[in-house]
């Protein structure tokens, strides 16, 4: 007696020992970038790269003496406290006392939510920086020392 299968030629059933072929439109689901950013060691990583990119554009305006480009970087409430006028003469003092804009050696965060805590140091310790606040706002991080 002869054994008639429902399948058909190219079907191949389940308990095969060997991988079935794949239905058409089937992908192979690998990690991507968007699962990446999904995780929290990755967010957390980025997070802390657009921190450090954001001291480093300030840091590069406040010694290179650029007042509207730190001034931008500066929060709400510091703008508040601090006039574009007076941040000119603070970056101008610091312009002629350091010279320029110098590389950060050292940098750590610690950010939790929309705050962050930076401690920095450059290779003239008079400008270091020890628990300096941050903050974002509207998505981007802003000093918040004043």
């Amino acid at each position: 007696m002869e054994k008639h299968s429902a399948l058909g030629p190219e079907e191949t059933p389940i308990w095969a020992p060997f991988p079935r072929p794949k239905p058409p439109g089937y992908e192979t689901r690998l990690s991507t970038a968007s699962d990446a950013a999904a995780s929290p060691t990755v967010q957390a990583a980025s997070e802390e790269a657009e921190l450090r990119q954001a001291v480093v554009a300030y840091s590069d305006a406040f010694l290179d003496a650029k007042p509207t480009v730190g001034y931008e970087l500066f929060s709400a409430r510091c703008k508040e406290r601090v006039t574009l006028s007076e941040f000119t003469g603070m970056l101008t003092a610091a312009k002629q006392m350091y010279g320029k804009a110098m590389s950060i050696k050292t940098f750590e965060a610690q950010i939790s939510g929309d705050l962050a805590r930076v401690t920095y140091t450059y290779d003239v310790p008079a400008l270091n920086q020890n628990k300096e606040p941050w903050v974002r706002e509207d998505g981007t991080w802003e000093q918040d020392d004043c």
